[in-house]
């Protein structure tokens, strides 16, 4: 019988992983406000087609398979007195700020300047959103080497997140009605939601100052030079795990974006409740902050490989369930509903905590370190599984002979049935296969980190 390998692992204090977590406000303030409600304003506020706006969707997630990893080696690059990733928190940040209320504003143009702005715009929006985004989520397993601690670290963004999707998805209807209900009242709406996300991300940047430092970085790395763009890109094409976790999140997030993308349309013309978007949204999050709270003691107890493959086939039995309930069971609709919004949370903590063990295996099979480099790939397949479910959604309302603000055929309302629940079906499947290859165990994770420290304690010799 092996013995357990004794390591002793750098853990962050408590406050650091609570300042830390504001991130997840940072991040999805933005994220969820475009996700939800962008098509919806550029559909009945702007007046643009949306087969056009399902194709913005998907040119400029093409851009981001360019930047997103190229924005990865560039901050693993990075040295400043500010450290390798904390530059970008707090100097790009409001930027991205200004560019989320530029991305809900409808000047006052043709239909053809509509779209060449809000093309020009949301390329530039997401080329920044990048530049936040990668090194945030670069800094987690730089915050800690504790495997537990970075659950508890991915719990914490995710519960904060919630409180960013809750600001979002539960007031993003009634103060645009309050103020309005016009195009103005959601650039309103956006301004404020720039301001909130720019102050959280500060506040994240707070957090990681201590372990963010260059100090810090040459005293845990083997290689005192830089490596070649080559050797990173070895850290992606060598890094099995990392493959298999973003088959699980990419195709989890083609479903999930089509999902969220016609969930107004659901709501409005098919169950004819949209209060139930506040409603759902707000005892959600309620629930999600109860699931969170459990997480890492599974995590834990069965290992976040276990606990990602049960959540996911949890997730694709309420979809499955939800698509067989008529239009009319309007109290099931809103049970199922609360339940998916509630236990969805299970496969994003845990997905982002296994990134950070995926930087690990990284310098295990390379012998270099770059979490901005790994993390940009999760970021990336975010974005492109985004900008699929967009373009999906886009296309299927467009070919079902969707009309904004009029009465929807049959044809119409069982195709977004089937966007809103059926794909997420078949994105958990295809979760649960990647899944199934994902290599990294507690025991291995112990050898791993274990080989890693006897490679850099070898270089200092």
């Amino acid at each position: 019988m092996n013995n357990p390998i004794a390591i002793e692992y750098e853990r962050a204090k408590f406050s650091e992983v609570v300042r830390y977590g504001f991130g997840g406000i940072g991040s999805n303030v933005p994220f969820i406000l475009t996700l939800q409600f962008l098509m919806f304003f550029l559909t009945d506020h702007a007046g643009i087609n949306a087969a056009a706006v399902g194709g913005l969707f998907m040119v400029t997630r093409l851009i981001d398979a360019v930047t997103d990893p190229l924005m990865g080696m560039i901050a693993d690059r990075t040295k400043s007195k500010w450290g390798k990733y904390r530059p970008y928190l707090i100097i790009v940040a409001p930027f991205l700020g200004v560019l989320t209320m530029m991305l809900f504003w409808s000047p006052d143009v043709s239909i053809a300047g509509k779209v060449a702005y809000i093309y020009i715009v949301y390329i530039i929006y997401s080329l920044v959103s990048t530049a936040v985004n990668i090194p945030y989520h670069a800094l987690t397993p730089v915050l800690s080497q504790d495997p537990d601690q970075r659950t508890t670290i991915a719990t914490f963004k995710q519960v904060l997140g919630i409180v960013g999707i809750l600001l979002i998805a539960a007031g993003a209807v009634p103060i645009t009605k309050a103020l309005g209900d016009d195009a103005n009242a959601w650039t309103i709406f956006a301004a404020a939601s720039g301001v909130i996300l720019t102050l959280s991300f500060w506040l994240c940047a707070s957090g990681a100052k201590k372990a963010d430092t260059m100090a810090n970085y040459a005293k845990h790395e083997s290689t005192g030079h830089s490596i070649s763009f080559g050797e990173q890109l070895k850290l992606i094409t060598k890094n099995h795990a990392l493959l298999m976790l973003m088959i699980a999140f990419g195709t989890d997030m083609v479903a999930f974006a089509a999902s969220q993308a016609v969930n107004i349309y659901y709501f409005t013309y098919a169950i004819k409740r949209p209060d139930l978007i506040m409603q759902v949204a707000l005892f959600g999050v309620l629930i999600s902050v109860a699931v969170s709270a459990f997480i890492p003691l599974l995590s834990k107890t069965i290992g976040k490989k276990k606990l990602f493959i049960a959540g996911s086939a949890f997730l694709m039995i309420i979809n499955a369930c939800l698509y067989f309930v008529p239009f009319s069971n309007v109290s099931l609709v809103f049970i199922l509903s609360l339940i998916g919004t509630g236990f969805g949370v299970l496969t994003g903590v845990v997905g982002w905590a296994m990134l950070a063990d995926c930087v690990d295996y990284g310098e295990w099979k390379t012998g270099h370190r770059g979490a901005g480099t790994v993390s940009s790939q999760l970021t990336f397949i975010n974005k492109l599984g985004m900008a699929v479910g967009g373009f999906l959604a886009g296309m299927v309302l467009s070919a079902s002979g969707y009309v904004a603000g009029a009465e929807q055929t049959d044809q119409t309302l069982h195709a977004i049935l089937e966007v809103k629940t059926l794909l997420p079906v078949a994105g958990y499947i295809c979760s649960l296969i990647s899944m199934a290859f994902y290599p990294i165990t507690k025991e291995f994770f112990e050898k791993m980190i274990a080989d890693n420290k006897a490679r850099v304690a070898n270089s200092k010799q």
